[in-house]
């Protein structure tokens, strides 16, 4: 039942709410957790690993996503309200579905794209510029990286998709689309799920590439210094590692301050690896800081899927076809 209240339908309650009036972070949390459909039992329990803590958690995240993206604010009585007339999500990850699925219809300029993009996500209808800006920036780092990777390419000012991949472009959206169910199904189940999720999720494969795992575990609480997971390893010689982890299960882009920062607490940690994951992506100048280390990585959405099929753990095969798998994610 609680599994039901996905990312995408909190966040359409929290908006139908505050069209009607303006309300307190309690009453939002209170009325989403209202059509969760949760028993007397389960609305009575209120330990920590409860359906209620874990949808108060989940609920809570989507609010701090939409005031951290000025789609709502408090007044001075504390009560949140819209800010935009319309607030939308913008996923990186539908962002280069739809940049696929155009450029396999006809060639574009960066402008075209643009305004395509800004119908379809219908940022044109919001009050505010905000929304524009998120697009523009994730639509600028998708049209950089495919180039980088062939699948499409620019002749004078147009983009088109390469001859590989126009052949294959079925095939690509298709996984594109797979991508996309999985990362909006993690960002459905909220951060402290996904801490467990990829802690498991590292452990298979690490295991995979020859490591012996001797401890892999969710540090939890809030007073865990910007990390959010350890694993312990050891290879055939003897050699032992720790790997520390941070894990941010969201839509934003992570900046460059947030690396140096789990960087640094890496460090102070004595910690011999360290690995920033974030089911979005990361912002060009992170990347470029993430690139001058060689004890420290950064995963985003696409490289956790990736991830995700090889160890076949959040995705599955069923019969030849790859699917996100129900009993985990």
């Amino acid at each position: 039942m609680a599994a039901a209240l996905t990312h995408s339908r909190i966040y359409r309650k929290i908006v139908e709410m505050l069209e009607r009036a303006h309300l307190d972070r309690r009453d939002i949390i209170s009325r989403c957790i209202s059509i969760a459909g949760l028993t007397k039992d389960e609305l009575s329990d209120r330990s920590a690993g409860s359906l209620q803590n874990g949808l108060r958690s989940r609920i809570g995240a989507v609010l701090n996503e939409m005031e951290a993206r000025d789609l709502i604010a408090e007044d001075s009585d504390g009560l949140y309200y819209l800010v935009a007339s319309r607030p939308v999500v913008i996923r990186i990850e539908r962002c280069e579905r739809e940049l696929i699925k155009a450029l396999s219809e006809k060639p574009m300029d960066k402008g075209e794209i643009r305004d395509r993009l800004k119908r379809i996500f219908g940022t044109d209808k919001t009050a505010t510029t905000r929304d524009d800006d998120i697009l523009m920036t994730f639509l600028g780092q998708l049209l950089k990286k495919l180039e980088a990777l062939g699948v499409i390419k620019r002749s004078a000012n147009e983009y088109s998709l390469s001859e590989k991949a126009s052949a294959r472009a079925d095939d690509i959206n298709s996984m594109l689309s797979l991508r996309d169910d999985y990362i909006s199904r993690l960002h459905a189940r909220g951060g402290e799920f996904f801490e467990g999720y990829f802690m498991e999720l590292l452990k298979r494969y690490l295991e995979k590439h020859g490591k012996r795992v001797t401890e892999c575990y969710v540090t939890g609480g809030s007073a865990d210094g910007g990390i959010d997971g350890i694993a312990k390893t050891e290879d055939s010689l003897g050699f032992r590692e720790i790997i520390m982890v941070q894990t941010k299960n969201r839509i934003e882009i992570t900046s460059e301050t947030e690396v140096r920062g789990f960087y640094g607490a890496v460090c102070a940690a004595r910690g011999s690896r360290g690995i920033f994951v974030n089911t979005s992506d990361f912002h060009s100048s992170a990347r470029a800081f993430l690139d001058g280390l060689d004890d420290c990585i950064g995963i985003n959405g696409d490289r956790l899927f990736r991830i995700a099929i090889e160890t076949k753990y959040g995705i599955r095969s069923l019969g030849g076809v790859l699917t996100v798998d129900d009993k985990i994610i």
